[in-house]
């Protein structure tokens, strides 16, 4: 995340005069780089203030989490194969949870119940698959 003490306005709920950040490269959960702005179609990269940023770091791991989740259910490889590894990404799952809970409204950028949901489904999973403990079996999940 790049600072920047410029006084615009936040791109995504609009607020000004406070510091704003870039979002371009980073580290998904499972710390696979991404950079938005080699993309032909991220000509013009946004600003987010404090919040949004955070929010925004949010709905990159739901998305990252959800993403290797639907590979878990249609059997194909995924990331979440790994019992810790589902552990972990459930647990952040949660983390996110509580926070867009407790953390101001209107989200703009990730809704509450999106995170909520999902969450209902890893915790669905992991009880279908082997009582709740680990999230998934320590054999390989849907290939045998």
């Amino acid at each position: 995340m790049e600072p920047s003490h410029e006084n615009g306005h936040c791109d995504s709920c609009g607020r000004s005069n406070v510091v704003l950040y870039k979002l371009s490269l980073g580290h998904d959960f499972f710390d696979r780089p991404y950079d938005r702005l080699t993309s032909p179609g991220d000509l013009f990269p946004r600003w987010y203030c404090e919040e949004c940023s955070r929010e925004k770091d949010f709905q990159r791991d739901v998305r990252a989490i959800r993403e290797e989740f639907v590979k878990l259910r249609c059997g194909q490889c995924s990331l979440l194969d790994s019992p810790s590894v589902f552990s972990r990404a459930r647990q952040r799952i949660a983390e996110i949870d509580q926070s867009v809970k407790r953390g101001r409204g209107p989200h703009v950028i990730l809704a509450p119940r999106e995170v909520a949901h999902l969450l209902m489904e890893l915790d669905s999973w992991a009880e279908e698959h082997d009582g709740g403990e680990n999230g998934v079996k320590n054999e390989t999940v849907g290939k045998g």
